[in-house]
């Protein structure tokens, strides 16, 4: 031991690194090992082993792109030439952490097989010194995390005045919007508000001239259909000197199921769909048709987006339609809804639970839907949780009352 050089300590930190360990080598020098931080390396290591009395280690940033991102690591990189502009980039391929999820940034279009095979893109620019800019970079977030919106300034003749944050997530992902001086707004359904959708498109309101503004009016029209909030379609435009104009049909041709609902919010509904009319859903009498190939690309809209369309009928080259070709619809509130019930019988003791079933909007018939109701109750736990508990079948159980 008298040949092992004690003059000297080994820092805990030094300039891109920190310190793991002592030991003493093969010829009885000490030597320090320490950890290369922040993406550096030593060479392709992230460890280098310095002398007693060095100032410095070799853990130098030898990548183009971070080697970590928010719960994600950098796999690999490679340099990447444009033809076009005669200039080079660093790619990086990321990966995420276990329990996180992928979204890569929109620099890039990215397949699905991509996001199936968890490849995720950075585009890091051409120096190791440039800090590169996080909109290029891939993110990992908790899956089912929303996408954080880049809502435009401007729209139509008109102009962003407030952005609208997700709360639980932090990040925006609509707007409010106001029209220029002299122009009038087209609405979405939710009024001077826009927003951003999963596929990155969004929905926008837009501003006109009062001389072009106009809005769509919708009224069913059900005959003697028992079918709830359905029927045929009737339409007319609404001026902005309060003026209408006649009404009229529209023909079934290519009309879809996310118009269906278009129509339906713009009377106060949530969805709706095409329909089938039945026998007593008669064509309504007396009316032209007005439009023909309506459809939307979105369920989320009303028919005055930009997002739907509709053509004039009786344009060269559009098929003629017959009445019984007008454009019927339902609309409703919910999706799906169950409501169940409790009814006590005095007389017999028994109880039931009459249950009914809403599925875009019509009442489900249950008899054979093999539709099973469990007994049971909540209650709170020693550990204050809520625990449920449910009747076992066939299990006789005695009562603790009356009612």
């Amino acid at each position: 031991s008298s040949g092992i050089n004690a003059e000297c300590e080994f820092p805990e930190e030094l300039e891109n690194a920190r310190f793991i360990a002592e030991y003493v080598e093969y010829d009885g020098n000490r030597a320090g090992l320490y950890q290369c931080l922040d993406g550096t390396r030593y060479y392709s290591d992230v460890y280098d082993r310095i002398q007693c009395g060095a100032s410095s280690t070799g853990c130098e940033k030898r990548t183009y792109c971070p080697a970590m991102i928010e719960n994600g690591y950098l796999m690999r990189e490679w340099e990447w030439n444009s033809e076009y502009e005669q200039e080079y980039t660093y790619i990086g391929e990321y990966r995420c952490h276990p329990g996180f999820e992928l979204r890569n940034p929109q620099i890039f279009s990215s397949s699905e097989q991509d996001y199936e095979d968890k490849y995720g893109w950075g585009a890091c620019g051409r120096s190791r010194n440039e800090n590169v800019d996080p909109e290029n970079l891939p993110r990992c977030v908790e899956p089912g995390s929303p996408e954080p919106c880049n809502m435009p300034e401007k729209i139509l003749n008109g102009y962003r005045v407030e952005e609208i944050k997700n709360e639980m997530y932090d990040i925006v992902e609509q707007a409010r919007y106001r029209c220029n001086s002299g122009y009038m707004m087209s609405e979405t359904w939710k009024g001077d508000i826009g927003w951003c959708r999963s596929d990155r498109t969004f929905e926008l309101p837009y501003c006109m001239d009062p001389k072009e503004w106009h809005t769509v009016e919708f009224e069913l029209v059900s005959g003697f259909s028992k079918m709830e909030n359905a029927g045929r379609v009737r339409a007319r435009h609404n001026y902005a000197d309060g003026s209408s104009g006649d009404w009229y049909a529209g023909c079934d041709d290519h009309f879809n199921g996310p118009a269906a609902g278009a129509i339906c919010r713009s009377m106060g509904f949530r969805h709706g769909k095409q329909v089938t009319a039945d026998k007593k859903m008669k064509p309504i009498e007396d009316i032209p048709f007005g439009m023909t190939n309506v459809f939307c690309y979105h369920d989320d809209t009303l028919m005055m987006s930009p997002s739907c369309n509709g053509d004039e009928y009786g344009q060269m080259g559009w098929p003629l339609c017959a009445p019984e070709e007008q454009i019927a619809i339902q609309c409703f509130d919910d999706m799906w809804k169950v409501d169940v019930g409790f009814k006590m019988v005095q007389r017999s003791g028994k109880m039931f639970c009459p249950t009914q079933v809403m599925k875009e909007g019509n009442m489900m018939k249950l008899k054979n839907m093999d539709v099973h109701v469990k007994w049971g109750g909540v209650h709170l736990g020693r550990d204050g949780y809520y625990e449920t508990k449910y009747f076992e079948e066939g299990v006789q159980y005695n009562s603790k009352g009356r009612f």
